[in-house]
C-alpha cells in the first residue's frame, strides 16, 4: 500500500474531530437533526482550516446508507467512497480549471439527472470565486430551484469575490483560523499516534508558523519526519522553514531594551550572515512586539498567542522593564522600516537605521512630557521670573556715559540722592526682566509664537500698555503675530508676566536699521510692496514644526 500523507490520513471523518470550528459543526448537525437542510450552502476561509473536509461530511451525512443516527457511519459503500473521492454521486469539481459558462451549462444539463446510489446529488465546488461573472449568472436559477435530489456546497477563500446574487442564494458559514494552541495539541496526538519523537518545543514552533492552518501544520510535520529520521527538534524546525531563532528575536529585543547598539549590531550581522532576509527579521520583531504591546495592555495573551514556560517567562520580563509608550514608538519605527525597505535594494541598511535609532531613543523628549510642559506653561516661567528678578536685583548699578544734554534744559539738582532721582538704569533693568519673562513664557506655550517674537524688541512694557516693535526687516514676524490666536498667546504672557491686562500693539521701528543702524527713508514703501499675508497651510505647519519664515530683503519675498 503506498504511503499517505498525514494530512489526508487524519482528515475528519465525524463532526467531532472537526477542531477550531465548533460553531460551524453545530449549526450543520442540528440543520440535520431538525431535516432543515438547504439548497446551498458556501463555505468561506483561509486554507487548510476544514472547508473541504466539512463539505465531504455534511455529504456523508446526507447519503449515509446506515445513517442510525445522523451521523456517518464511515462503514458503508457511500461513505467509504466518499472518504476515497471516487463516489459517483459527490462530484468535487475545482472551480479554477472549470470556471467558464460552457462547465456550467455541462453542469446544469447534469443536474436533472436522479443520483445513482444515495439519496442526493451533491456539488462541490472549491475556489468557487474563480467563476466567472458568466458561469455565475448562469448557475442563479438553477442554485435558487434545484431539483429535489440536488445540493450545492461551495468552498472560496476569497468570498468578497463572490458575487452578491449567489452569496444570497446560499448559506453562509465564516470558518476561523485555529488557534496556534489547538494545532498543538492535535500534533503531539497524532506524532503519539505515529511514534514521533518530537520535543514540545518544536511542535509550538510548527502551530505558530501554520498560521491557523491545520493542514499547514501537517504539511510541515511530514516534512520533519523525513529530514530528522522521526526525532524532531525545535532548531532543526527553524533552520528547515527557514525561521529566526526565537532566542535571537529576544536578544536582539534586550539590546533595543538596554541600549546596546554595539551588541545589536553584532547579533543583526550573525542573522544576516547566515542567509535570514532583513525583511523577515523585521516581521519577526513586529510579531514580537505586537505580542508584548497585548500583554502589556491586556495582561493575557489572545487565541493567536503561544508561548513555551521558558519563552513566556521572558516575555513578561521584558513587559516590566518597557512601558506601552516605548512599546508603540518601537511599533511604529519598524512598521515604517518596512515601507523604507520596499524603496531600496539594501534593505539591512533601514533595519540597522531603525534599530540604532531605537536603542537612541531615551533622548527623544516623550509625547507626555510636551504635554505636561503645553498644558502647564508656567511651569519655567516662574523659575525664570525667581531668577531674573533676583539678578535684576543684585546687579549694581552701571556707570553709562552721560547723555546728551538739550540746549536750555535744566541741569540735574547734585543736592538729590540717587534714590531720589529717576533710575533710569533700574527702569532698563525692569523691562529686560518682564520682557525676558515675557519670552519664557510664550516659548513653553507655542514654539512658532516665540520664534516671531524673539525678533522683536519692547517699546513700551507696562501694566497699562505693551508696544512691541520690529525692525523693518521682520515686518512679516509682526504680521504673523497680529492673528488673532498668536496675539491671545501674548497677551496671556504678558497678563501673566506684569499681573495686569495691558493693552497690547505692535509696530514697525522703521528708524531702525538692523543691519547699519541708519535710517532708511524708503524702507516703508519697499515694505509694502513685499508683504504679503501668511496662507493658513504655511501657518498650520509652523504651528506642528514650531517653524518659521526667513526672508531676505534683497532677494525677493519670503519662500
Amino acid at each position: 500500500m503506498s504511503y499517505q500523507v498525514l494530512a489526508q490520513k487524519y482528515r475528519p471523518q465525524t463532526f467531532d474531530d472537526v477542531i477550531g470550528q465548533d460553531t460551524v459543526t453545530r449549526t450543520l448537525k442540528n440543520s440535520i437533526l431538525q431535516g432543515r437542510i438547504a439548497n446551498a450552502y458556501i463555505f468561506c476561509g483561509p486554507r487548510g482550516v476544514g472547508k473541504t473536509s466539512i463539505a465531504r461530511l455534511l455529504s456523508k451525512v446526507l447519503n449515509c446508507e446506515k445513517d442510525p443516527d445522523k451521523r456517518p457511519c464511515n462503514s458503508c459503500p457511500s461513505c467509504v467512497e466518499i472518504s476515497q473521492g471516487n463516489n459517483i454521486d459527490v462530484l468535487e469539481i475545482d472551480g479554477a480549471s472549470n470556471r467558464g459558462i460552457d462547465e456550467i451549462r455541462t453542469l446544469r444539463e447534469n443536474v436533472k439527472f436522479s443520483p445513482s446510489k444515495g439519496e442526493y446529488k451533491i456539488y462541490i465546488i472549491d475556489e468557487v470565486h474563480m467563476l466567472t461573472a458568466e458561469a455565475f449568472n448562469a448557475l442563479l436559477k438553477t442554485l435558487e430551484e434545484p431539483p429535489a435530489h440536488v445540493k450545492f456546497i461551495f468552498a472560496t477563500t476569497e468570498p468578497h469575490k463572490v458575487l452578491p446574487t449567489i452569496m444570497s442564494r446560499c448559506q453562509r458559514f465564516d470558518f476561523k483560523r485555529i488557534p496556534p494552541a489547538m494545532i498543538y495539541d492535535r500534533l503531539m496526538d497524532i506524532a503519539n499516534r505515529e511514534k514521533i519523537d518530537i520535543e514540545e518545543k518544536a511542535a509550538l514552533v510548527i502551530a505558530r508558523s501554520a498560521d491557523g492552518s491545520m493542514r499547514d501544520a501537517l504539511v510541515i510535520l511530514d516534512q520533519m519526519v523525513s529530514f530528522s529520521g522521526g526525532k524532531i527538534r525545535s532548531g532543526e524546525v527553524i533552520d528547515l522553514l527557514g525561521m529566526v531563532h526565537k532566542d535571537k528575536i529576544f536578544e536582539l529585543s534586550d539590546s533595543v531594551i538596554e541600549n546596546a547598539p554595539e551588541k545589536l549590531i553584532s547579533i543583526l550581522d550573525e542573522l544576516i550572515n547566515n542567509g535570514k532576509d532583513p525583511v523577515f527579521i523585521t516581521n519577526s520583531l513586529i510579531s514580537h512586539y505586537r505580542d508584548l504591546m497585548i500583554l502589556k495592555t491586556a495582561g493575557k495573551p489572545t487565541s493567536d498567542m503561544a508561548f513555551s514556560p521558558d519563552e513566556k517567562k521572558k516575555i513578561d520580563e521584558q513587559v516590566e522593564k518597557l512601558t506601552i509608550e516605548e512599546i508603540l514608538y518601537v511599533l511604529q519605527n519598524l512598521t515604517h522600516c518596512l515601507s523604507l525597505m520596499k524603496n531600496t535594494f539594501f534593505a539591512r541598511a533601514p533595519l540597522e537605521l531603525t534599530l540604532i535609532r531605537l536603542t537612541k531613543r531615551s533622548s527623544a523628549l516623550q509625547l507626555a512630557e510636551v504635554v505636561k510642559k503645553l498644558d502647564n506653561p508656567s511651569f519655567g516661567v516662574d523659575r525664570d521670573v525667581h531668577s531674573l528678578g533676583a539678578q535684576a536685583r543684585s546687579e549694581k548699578p552701571v556707570n553709562r556715559p552721560p547723555r546728551h544734554k538739550e540746549p536750555g534744559s535744566a541741569s540735574p539738582d547734585p543736592s538729590r540722592s540717587d534714590n531720589d532721582q529717576p533710575q533710569d538704569d533700574q527702569s532698563e533693568r525692569s523691562a529686560e526682566f518682564h520682557w525676558k519673562a515675557l519670552l519664557n513664557y510664550v516659548r513653553n506655550k507655542k514654539m512658532s509664537v516665540y520664534t516671531f517674537l524673539n525678533a522683536a524688541r519692547p517699546v513700551e512694557l507696562n501694566s497699562k500698555k505693551v508696544i512691541i516693535g520690529f525692525g523693518k526687516e521682520h515686518a512679516f514676524n509682526k504680521e504673523a503675530l497680529e492673528t488673532e490666536n498668536n496675539r491671545l498667546i501674548i497677551e496671556e504672557a504678558a497678563g501673566k508676566v506684569l499681573g495686569a491686562s495691558p493693552r497690547l500693539e505692535f509696530t514697525l521701528l522703521e528708524f531702525i536699521s538692523e543691519n547699519t543702524g541708519e535710517d532708511d527713508p524708503k524702507a516703508e514703501e519697499k515694505l509694502m510692496a513685499e508683504k504679503k499675508k501668511m496662507g493658513p497651510v504655511i501657518e498650520q505647519a509652523m504651528d506642528v514644526f514650531g517653524g518659521h519664515v526667513v526672508r531676505d530683503m534683497k532677494e525677493g519675498p519670503a519662500r
